[in-house]
Formats: C-alpha cells, structure tokens, sequence
C-alpha cells in the first residue's frame, strides 16, 4: 500500500521543470522588456537597435536547435543541461557591465547557445521521457511555469530596477537562476527513468491495461524517414504557423490601446489573459491525455482563432475580455501542442532530435509573425487587415494539423 502511495520521481523531475521555466525562460523571454527603456534611456541607444539583442538570441536558438535535439537524445545530456543553466546565469550577469551595443550582442549570442540547452527543448525531452501517462498534463505544467514567472517575477523585476538599477538586477538574477537552478538541474533532474532504475510514470498502468485490451500503439519513426513524408512537412507548416500566428500577443496591447482604451487598462487585460493562461495550459494538457490529438487541436486551435475574430470587436468593452478569455486558453498552443503532438503523432523513440529539428521552424515562425503584423498595420494603419490574415492562418494551421494527426494514426493501427 505505501508503494503505491509513494509521489512518483517524475513529479519531481516537473517541479524542477516548471522552476526551469519560472526563474530562467520568464526574465530572458518575458520580462525583457522591462530592461528596454532603463537601458535605453541610460545608455542612449537607440531602441531599435537593442532590440536586436533578443533578436540574435532567437536567431542562435534557431540554428542550434536540430545539433541541441541530437545532444540531448546521448547520455551526455544532463552534464550539458547543468553546464547550459550554469553558463546562462553568468552570460546574463555579464549584461550588467556592459555598455556598448556590440557587447550586448555578443553576449545575446552565448544566452542563446546556452538558452537552447536549458528551456524549452530539454525541459521537453526530459518530460516526456518521464511520462507515459499524463504526459500532456505533465507538459503543460511545466510549460505553466513560464506564465507563472513572469506574473510573480514582472513586479519584483521593475521595483528592483527602480530600486537598485538595471545593472544590479541583472547581477541579482543571475545569482537566482545558479544558487536555485544549478542545484536543482544537478541533483533532482535525470534524462531517463532508467537513470534512477525506474520506468516512466504509468508504465505499470498501461502494462496492465494491455492485458485486458490492445495496447496504445508508437510509431517511433526516425527523423530521417520522416522527412521524405508530406504528413511531417504539414506537421512542420502546422506548428510553424502556430507560431506566425501566436505572435498577435506582441501587438495585442498596442490594438488595445489603438481601439481608445488607455494604457492601464491594456496592462490590467494583458494581465488577464495571462492569469487565465496558467490553468489554460493544464486544461489543454489534459484535452490532449483525455481526448487524444485531434480533439485537443480543435479545442486549442479553434478558441485561438475565436480570439483573434473577438479582437475585430474590441471597440466594444464586452468584446474586450471576452477576447481576453479567449485568448488566454488560446494562446497555450503555443508552449503545449508543439511538444505534445510530436510524441503523440511521431513517438518517443526520436523524440529529441525530431522536436529539436521542428523548433527551427517554430522559432521562426515568431521572428516572421511579428513583423509580418506590423507590416501590414504600416500599410493599412489599422490592426484589422492583420487579424484577418492571421484568422486565414489559423484556419490553415489546423487543417494541417489534422492531416497529420489522421495520417499519423495510419501508421500506428
């Protein structure tokens, strides 16, 4: 009885996960911003120019990313993931001497290599090496953990810097991610269960279950073979424009504040949606546990696009946070369905240099959509042509998104 009792190891391989995600993903992704105008306004750069420090960051993740999925499928994979944690704590302690553009950007440069080896991929691979059960909801806990940072961490950041500078923000944050980070990646986080002699969490389970009906079957196909298949290059497209159009959240505060709504309440709306994305993401986890892949990308995709046709409406008030709701289940897609679907449609046996090869296309995906959108408000001085493309888009997304995932389920009967 207290075996069966006993937390399995795989939850806290989660926790660990969601305070990778918490306390490194959310102050180089979400709370970026909070450094532009102090740094900016200190230095006298101009704005578009250290806007290019994310850039370049986002850049080398894109092109790390097919050799970061090869190094994390090799037992070598946890003594990088400690080393990558490691070297993103220093690289950003670094941004706090710097005071010329071009060391800015060579440090963006080593955020990125070390940031492709200690967020979002790693975390993925290890979560689904864990799980066997519950692996969406596993997923999308972890994933969680960014919305959970940047909502506790987006206050404390911008009183620190008002408090002690940017500078020593920088220096107080990167002495967080080692003290907390290191540790826990060293002593907590295994690549594989068989690394403690364990099996994933529901093994046992399913092993049972297979006794009284047919067990759920893996098509575990390589890489290689995958790219000579039309269902992967309509997977690839799918998630890509997944990305295209998730980076409507980019613009969402400006079309507020556009439609006449003051900046207050644009800031109180993205807070909204981005409280309503913390749960957003284990309910979509669960969707796709319960329900499997198709049902889970219609839930996820269609309450995204019925985000963006709401934002068409915001001029009205009611419009407004029913958008906010919207969005805030919607926008999950972009951190969960990713990750997910790749095991779920192509296995677990390539899992990490498969999904280390679609993150190049993802991760591009953002880098076209904002300025995509951007774009084509200079054009037509409005956000509504954009919110039109973006609708077509979606549409388009989940129709590959199905394919795929009925063309998967071909090869698994």
């Amino acid at each position: 009885m207290n075996e069966k009792k006993k937390l399995h190891y795989g939850w806290f391989i989660v926790i660990s996960c969601v305070l990778i995600m918490a306390l490194e993903y959310a102050p180089l992704v979400s709370c970026a911003s909070l450094f532009v105008t102090p740094i900016t306004s200190d230095l006298g750069f101009p704005r578009s120019a250290y806007m290019l420090v994310s850039s370049i960051s986002t850049i080398v993740m894109i092109l790390l990313a097919p050799f970061v999925g090869k190094i994390m499928s090799k037992p070598c994979m946890h003594k990088v993931l400690v080393f990558s944690v490691a070297g993103v704590s220093i690289s950003y302690g670094l941004y706090s001497v710097a005071n010329s553009l071009p060391v800015f950007y060579i440090i963006a440069v080593f955020i990125g290599i070390f940031a492709s080896g200690s967020t979002m991929l790693p975390v993925s691979i290890v979560i689904t090496n864990w799980f066997q059960k519950k692996r969406g909801f596993a997923m999308s806990l972890a994933m969680a953990g960014s919305g959970i940072g940047g909502a506790l961490l987006s206050p404390v950041i911008a009183k620190m810097i008002t408090d002690f500078g940017w500078r020593k923000t920088y220096v107080i944050l990167a002495v967080i991610i080692f003290v907390v980070l290191v540790p826990v990646t060293a002593i907590i986080i295994r690549q594989k269960p068989a690394d403690k002699g364990m099996q994933p969490y529901g093994f046992g389970e399913a092993a049972e279950a297979s006794k009284k009906s047919a067990p759920e079957k893996e098509w575990n196909v390589s890489l290689k073979d995958l790219r000579k298949m039309p269902l992967f290059w309509a997977f690839v497209v799918g998630l890509a424009l997944i990305s295209v159009t998730g980076s409507v959240i980019s613009h969402i505060p400006s079309a507020i504040t556009d439609a006449g709504y003051s900046a207050t309440k644009a800031a109180s709306i993205v807070s909204l949606y981005l409280a309503i994305a913390v749960p957003g993401k284990l309910v979509l986890g669960h969707m796709f546990d319960k329900y499997g892949a198709k049902k889970g990308i219609i839930f996820g995709n269609v309450l995204f696009t019925l985000s963006v046709v709401a934002l068409l409406f915001i001029d009205k008030e009611a419009m407004l946070y029913v958008m906010a709701v919207l969005f805030g289940f919607g926008t999950c897609i972009g951190t969960v369905s990713g990750s997910v679907l790749t095991s779920k449609l192509f296995g677990t046996a390539h899992y990490a240099e498969i999904f280390g090869f679609v993150s190049v296309f993802t991760n591009a995906g953002f880098a076209v959509g904002v300025p995509l959108i951007a774009t084509v408000y200079d054009v037509t001085k409005s956000y509504h042509a954009a919110w039109i493309i973006i609708i077509a888009l979606s549409a388009l997304m989940t129709a590959l998104l199905l394919f795929s995932a009925k063309k998967s389920e071909e090869h698994t009967k």
